[in-house]
């Protein structure tokens, strides 16, 4: 484990728990309760143990020896007395200088002089301190003596070596309460802009574009403040791989990649289950077992990899492992066909069906075709993708692609008779104004030939059943916003282009949620709502596979 990812977090635990046993003390002196004892004591405990894993060796030593003072409080081997936590003090302000020696070396005190400190503190105010001391003193030995007013030199330093404040927490609840805020400034910005332009104003625009780059550095505080180090949830899985292996008699290790990548937390805890299952599929499914393994020439224990990465504006989780892949034979298509040479979408498709299982027998943890359906559904709800990517005999990959902001996007604005609508501006290849005659059509289909080849254009009134209204101005020209999503293209022919901006999704009321094709909503400068469009459903009958330049040109 690279421990170096988890400084920032250690440093933010250690301030509070030093805080924590410092105010402590200063209690027991007011209230000599063992429950106050009880509570140092845990808090010792817990440097001890955050200590040990970072393996920072000389703050576990120290936090040893206070716990030793601690315990014989609780024991009643000492009584508590004001010269008692006057040491007590002391040795906490050193030890508050040791995690800084030992988190940041250059230029900080010698940690050994800092232990040995701390043990002449203990050993001369705490004497028949025990076993525990007296082991101590042995690990460090007898240099650290650093002569009289040794002391003196920690309580003038109490008053300086408390470090700033680098870090609060904050509650969940009310950094949401700030996305939505930041939502409705962004809505507000959106509105003033729309009064700017109908007053004509170049005063109130200049402003405005002051304030939108204000908003925009705002929103962009916001949504780093609701990172999480996905690390920090990975480690979880390190007890679900450890479990399922056992029970499976397969030897597995997890290999986490990208832990320290920040992810917004509403994915990370919406993503929490669906890893798990990919875990459990890949242990169940995927790995073989040491004697199988051996056979094949692999190293007997297998590996499960979860990973995490950024991709412009989107994260990439993913699930690997380096098992037996997927038997595309047993992954049959319509009309009966094996699944050799389908592509990773279809694969992904139909590995997500519901019942669908490459198992003949169900077993506890997978091969009822319910885990890859449940990881499709909620993919789908975060406006992500799947993707499968399985050779046999090497393993298989499953990676989820998911926007980094669920809140905050940046879409296309558009109009289709006298309504306006949006759609996401990361599907978007290009606008384009074409010519009606320059159309082509294959069976019944109008396809549009770009440079890249030919796109299927796609009519709003023909895809939601005649429910948007037809335009009145194809007549020579009209406007098509190139799509692209999942390895799929086209043309979505509109009426009027107004632009891209950023707008707040709004999830939608619960009489029209679930409707195909629509991800979201959003409220307009002008008050009214639009209806945030999911491309991939308007592709997913359109695919360009279906098409070829040699069938447009015959």
């Amino acid at each position: 484990m690279d421990v170096n990812e988890y400084t920032s977090l250690y440093i933010s635990e250690t301030e509070e728990i030093i805080q924590a046993l410092e105010s402590g003390m200063m209690k027991l002196e007011e209230d000599s309760d063992l429950s106050v004892v009880d509570e140092l004591f845990r808090h010792a405990h817990n440097l001890k143990g955050m200590s040990g894993a970072m393996g920072f060796d000389s703050i576990v030593q120290t936090s040893h020896m206070l716990e030793n003072i601690l315990d014989s409080f609780r024991k009643g081997d000492r009584d508590i007395t004001r010269e008692g936590t006057d040491t007590l003090l002391k040795v906490v302000d050193t030890l508050r200088s040791l995690v800084s020696a030992v988190v940041e070396p250059a230029g900080g005190e010698d940690t050994g002089d800092l232990v040995a400190r701390i043990e002449k503190l203990l050993s001369e105010n705490f004497t028949g301190s025990g076993e525990g001391d007296s082991s101590a003193r042995h690990r460090t030995g007898e240099s650290g003596d650093s002569g009289p007013g040794n002391g003196e030199k920690v309580i003038n330093r109490s008053s300086t070596c408390y470090s700033k404040i680098s870090s609060t927490r904050v509650e969940l609840r009310r950094l949401d309460e700030l996305m939505d805020l930041v939502g409705e400034l962004i809505i507000s910005r959106i509105k003033l802009s729309n009064m700017a332009r109908e007053l004509n104003s170049k005063a109130l625009t200049e402003e405005l574009a002051s304030s939108s780059r204000l908003v925009s550095e705002i929103q962009k505080e916001v949504m780093e403040a609701r990172l999480v180090p996905a690390g920090n949830v990975f480690q979880r899985f390190k007890r679900v791989v450890r479990d399922i292996s056992g029970e499976l008699n397969k030897k597995v290790r997890l290999k986490i990649t990208g832990p320290g990548i920040g992810v917004d937390r509403t994915v990370l805890e919406t993503m929490l289950d669906p890893i798990v299952h990919l875990i459990r599929n890949a242990i169940d499914h995927g790995i073989e077992t040491p004697e199988e393994r051996v056979n094949s020439g692999k190293c007997e224990t297998g590996t499960v990899e979860v990973s995490v990465r950024r991709e412009r504006n989107y994260i990439v989780l993913g699930v690997s492992d380096d098992g037996s892949g997927i038997d595309l034979d047993k992954v049959g298509r319509p009309g009966g066909e094996t699944g050799r040479g389908i592509s990773g979408e279809e694969l992904c498709r139909i590995l997500a069906e519901p019942g669908f299982s490459t198992r003949e027998k169900a077993g506890r943890y997978s091969g009822r075709g319910v885990g890859m359906n449940v990881v499709k559904k909620t993919v789908d709800s975060l406006g992500g993708s799947l993707d499968v990517v399985s050779e046999k005999g090497a393993g298989t990959r499953i990676s989820a692609k998911l926007p980094i902001n669920l809140s905050i996007i940046k879409a296309m604005l558009f109009m289709t008779g006298d309504q306006i609508h949006a759609i996401p501006a990361e599907y978007i290849r290009e606008t384009v104004r074409v010519e009606i005659g320059s159309l082509k059509r294959i069976g019944s289909t109008d396809v549009y030939l770009s440079q890249d080849g030919p796109i299927p254009v796609i009519r709003p009134w023909e895809i939601y059943n005649n429910n948007i209204d037809r335009s009145d101005s194809f007549q020579r020209y009209f406007k098509i916003i190139v799509l692209d999503a999942e390895k799929a293209s086209g043309c979505l022919a509109v009426d009027r282009i107004l632009g891209q901006q950023d707008v707040v999704i709004k999830s939608l009321p619960g009489i029209i949620r679930g409707t195909q094709g629509i991800s979201g909503a959003t409220v307009l400068g002008s008050g009214k709502v639009a209806f945030i469009w999911d491309p991939r459903f308007l592709l997913r009958e359109r695919n360009t596979n279906e098409f070829n330049q040699e069938a447009v040109l015959s």
